[in-house]
């Protein structure tokens, strides 16, 4: 039997916290070799949008599955599903509305400022504002203290009213700047969250013991902040290999490929929460998260959800 579940009957299930729990147990998996990793891909239709899909496995979960929706450009955009099946009997356990794949992203940041960033840290600067930020914002605020925040916009009718909104949910100092250095100078974590095909900001901008964490295109940090940082961190190396977005540019393959980095040297979040490695080592390191494009992280979700809403007895079960 498959269990159908609509995003309104599960939506409220998974808080940020839990999320958090969740997301720190899937890469101790990781780690261990217990994940199966497929770079996202788009099936285009017609010129007028796309179909994107993300796919992975929690093995010790004997979970696998998708996460689908359709592009702004089909209508879609925020309507997002998730099929899950059971790795051993290849059943299909539950088909769901998927209302997480913003929790998601946040949950991956929090968790590695958990790690990389310093303990104290207060000042952080924004770049973008799209529908991802102010979830990220409320993730970073819970696993560090901070208490300004300075955000940088192209549209500053746009920047205004993000602020006004992340004041009034946050409660602490949110203020736009015209000056996106600003938003980089004197700040402990900076977030960015852009489409730029360019470095928004230069690698001289950015001063010891920052922690830069990056969930936008692969080209809004430079090749030479990459090379600036003690240490670079990703959700995953095949992911960050092969970007879904194949006409993008991608630092980390070029900056390997010319032999300027080694993926030797770039570990994945996984060996962090396992304690394999470090995430900082110093207070005046500077150091990138490159936090990569779901997968296994939301069948992680999607796996908990199924157990959680047969437990309150949620859904329908239907014989497919």
């Amino acid at each position: 039997m498959t269990l159908i579940l609509s995003r309104d009957e599960i939506k409220s299930l998974l808080n940020l916290s839990k999320a958090i729990e969740l997301t720190e147990d899937a890469f101790k998996q990781q780690a261990n070799g217990q994940v199966v990793t497929h770079t996202p891909y788009h099936i285009p239709v017609g010129g007028r949008g796309a179909l994107r899909v993300v796919s992975g496995a929690i093995l010790g979960s004997r979970r696998v599955g998708v996460r689908m929706g359709a592009s702004s450009g089909l209508g879609g955009g925020d309507r997002m599903y998730a099929a899950l099946f059971d790795t051993e009997s290849g059943e299909l356990l539950s088909f769901m509305g998927f209302p997480f794949g913003t929790l998601r992203t946040a949950a991956h940041v929090a968790l590695a400022a958990k790690y990389m960033a310093r303990e104290d840290a207060q000042r952080l600067g924004l770049f973008g504002v799209g529908r991802n930020a102010l979830g990220i914002l409320k993730a970073l605020a819970s696993v560090r203290p901070i208490r300004e925040i300075y955000v940088s916009s192209r549209d500053p009718e746009r920047r205004k009213k993000f602020c006004d909104e992340a004041v009034q949910q946050l409660g602490i100092k949110v203020q736009g700047v015209d000056n996106p250095e600003q938003a980089v100078r004197g700040m402990e974590v900076v977030l960015t969250a852009t489409n730029s095909l360019t470095p928004i900001f230069p690698e001289s901008w950015v001063e010891s013991g920052t922690h830069v964490s990056s969930m936008g295109k692969p080209t809004e940090l430079s090749h030479g902040l990459h090379l600036k940082a003690s240490r670079i961190v990703v959700g995953s190396q095949e992911q960050e290999r092969n970007y879904s977005n194949s006409s993008v540019a991608l630092p980390l393959v070029e900056l390997t490929a010319e032999g300027k980095l080694s993926w030797s040297r770039i570990p994945e979040l996984g060996e962090l929460v396992s304690g394999r490695v470090p995430g900082r080592e110093s207070r005046d390191e500077i150091n990138i998260f490159r936090e990569s494009q779901g997968g296994y992280g939301d069948i992680a979700f999607a796996a908990w959800i199924y157990e959680e809403a047969l437990r309150r007895k949620l859904g329908r079960e239907l014989e497919l």
